[in-house]
């Protein structure tokens, strides 16, 4: 109804008549060119005297959205199937429904592969151990019915089943009418920013991924060698600072797993090397991660530079030819303790809202993570599930082959077990956390170029409900919305966020 009253007014001429009105404010004609983020690429920096003084380039990286713009924005859709048929007798999803209608925009990670599988011509690509998630052709229009204006698609899933589900899926979505970023036929399609034109202003969105599968990522043409389709990648290197006698321990099982091979495969000189060597080297890889010694323990990620670079140019231009520019990121890297986000998020986000983002939002962690105010600008480090479908049908053969003697040891006869008998072995080693099932839906609104309130909707998605029933949002009861404030209140204060609770809704208001 929002939207619908809104564009009435643009129609009639009534917005442009208040846009004129006395105590509007002007847009700002200059800019102090903020500090860049540590490691972040240099903003280029315009030359005196160059351009048009009335147009000057400062001015295209200001947000500008429209005065009372309100964004909602929620984590992972990953639904298998329609599900408004439900909104008439489920009053917990139709509330909660009702506050994605009634922003002018809302935006959600799709999460997923929609394909007709009776006319699918691509074959299965999830990747060893995971699903390969499938949503019906009917869910991209059901996600426009339910409130939805922007998806992201750089994520784990998006080539599930192989760059003919990814082309499929994007013909779904267009026809659906959602705007979609993150996926392309090369990399520079991949990193593009999306639009979506508001009666209130245009949005863009850039979609990054830098949890994705092998061969997943975008690539540009080269010399000879064509680009490949794929997703917008963020390359990311974890390694894992240990104490020296962690090292060594590390060291000694590494000559133990190599051994067999390395009597066969190292030359005379490489296996002399080995054989003169510090007793605890300062670095080494192992298991396909790298180790260092350092203090404190723990885990410390770097960003490929030529990605970053990259994607914060992509970021730039597509708040140069928006209102207000939305980025998002699909990242299961997180600090310790899983309630902090990979020491590079924080780097990211702030370099991107350097660039021109109006909002910076997170999701692939599985559980809700900080709220930090940057700049007067919002970043949500993991906004978590919003859809959690685990009505998935097909799945392919691998997914049965790789988990042999799981299903056996739950299972007298595993001849008879079923996808969905499958999928319960496999979510209760990781997803059995009431986390899993609690999130929020955040609703921001702009008043003079900036985020002014941001309300946090707690949100149930059924823990414990029926297959049919569970994974699908539900505005939240009281003690579970208390709950799931309280804990955000906890893990955002060490960001400087300070979260107010009014009539069971978090409230935000950035200075």
């Amino acid at each position: 109804m929002n939207r619908l009253l809104r564009a009435a007014c643009v129609s009639s001429g009534l917005l442009a008549a208040a846009a004129a009105m006395p105590g509007r404010p002007e847009p700002t004609r200059t800019q102090t060119t903020p500090t860049p983020a540590p490691g972040a690429a240099a903003r280029p920096q315009p030359t005196q005297g160059k351009f048009d003084p009335r147009r000057p380039p400062a001015r295209e990286l200001e947000t500008r959205i429209g005065e009372g713009f309100t964004l909602a924005a929620v984590g992972d859709l990953i639904t298998s199937r329609p599900l408004s048929p439900l909104l008439a007798h489920d009053s917990g999803f139709a509330a909660i429904v009702d506050v994605l209608r009634g922003a002018d925009a809302a935006f959600g990670n799709f999460e997923n592969t929609a394909i007709d599988m009776r006319t699918f011509d691509g074959y299965p690509y999830a990747g060893r151990g995971d699903w390969a998630l499938v949503a019906a052709p009917e869910v991209p229009a059901d996600l426009r019915d339910l409130g939805f204006d922007l998806v992201s698609r750089a994520n784990n899933h998006a080539l599930d089943w192989g760059v003919e589900g990814m082309r499929e899926t994007s013909r779904r979505l267009d026809d659906a009418g959602l705007v979609h970023a993150g996926v392309g036929e090369n990399r520079e399609q991949a990193r593009a920013a999306r639009y979506l034109e508001t009666p209130l202003g245009r949005v863009g969105l850039v979609s990054i991924a830098s949890t994705f599968r092998d061969y997943s990522d975008a690539l540009p043409p080269h010399g000879a060698a064509p680009g490949r389709p794929g997703v917008n990648a963020l390359h990311v290197s974890r390694t894992v600072l240990v104490a020296p006698e962690t090292m060594r321990s590390l060291l000694a099982l590494r000559d133990t797993l190599e051994a067999p091979a390395a009597a066969c495969e190292l030359s005379e000189r490489a296996a002399a090397r080995r054989r003169v060597r510090p007793a605890a080297p300062a670095e080494l890889t192992l298991l396909d991660t790298r180790f260092r010694i350092g203090a404190p323990p723990g885990d410390r990620w770097e960003m490929r530079a030529s990605d970053r670079d990259e994607i914060l140019r992509a970021v730039r231009q597509g708040k140069q030819h928006s209102d207000l520019l939305v980025v998002s990121i699909h990242a299961h890297e997180t600090g310790p303790g899983c309630e902090t986000p990979g020491a590079f998020l924080p780097e990211l986000a702030k370099a991107a809202i350097d660039a021109g983002a109006g909002v910076f939002i997170a999701h692939g962690e599985h559980r809700l993570m900080p709220i930090e105010i940057y700049k007067g600008r919002p970043i949500f480090y993991g906004l978590a599930n919003f859809f959690w479908s685990d009505v998935q049908e097909p799945l392919p053969a691998d997914l049965y082959e790789d988990n042999r003697e799981a299903v056996a040891s739950a299972f007298p006869d595993p001849s008879r077990v079923t996808d969905a008998d499958l999928s319960a072995v496999l979510n209760a080693e990781g997803f059995d956390d009431p986390r899993v099932f609690e999130t929020i839906a955040a609703v921001m609104r702009w008043s003079g170029g900036r985020v002014a309130e941001i309300r946090l909707y707690p949100v149930d998605l059924g823990y414990g409900e029926p297959l049919t029933r569970s994974g699908i949002p539900r505005l939240a009861g009281a003690e579970k919305s208390r709950e799931i404030l309280s804990r955000l209140q906890r893990i955002s204060k060490p960001f400087g966020t300070e979260i107010a609770v009014e009539d069971g809704i978090g409230i935000i208001r950035p200075r």
